[in-house]
């Protein structure tokens, strides 16, 4: 399975159900991909549906069986791209 970086986008009208898109994951997902891109970074990135967790969202995962990140926001986004280059060596 090819090395790439899932980043759940789902999103929830209801406000009573937490969803990543609610809280800005497809702001989030901007703004990596173009951390990414000016550092360099070539990973493949797919927006996904759900990956569980919807309570601690935005999410993202390394794939496959890579690390889970929750609550992302642009703070977390330099040790995400980190955690990514470290896990395309592997």
């Amino acid at each position: 399975m090819k090395k790439k970086l899932l980043v759940c986008t789902n999103y929830r009208a209801n406000p009573n159900q937490p969803s990543c898109a609610a809280r800005g994951s497809k702001e989030i997902l901007a703004e990596l991909t173009r951390q990414l891109h000016t550092k360099n970074v070539s990973i493949e990135i797919e927006e996904i549906q759900c990956i569980g967790f919807c309570n601690v969202g935005p999410n993202l995962r390394l794939m496959p069986d890579g690390e889970f990140f929750h609550a992302v926001s642009n703070k977390k986004l330099l040790k995400i791209i980190k955690a990514a280059k470290i896990f395309l060596k592997n």
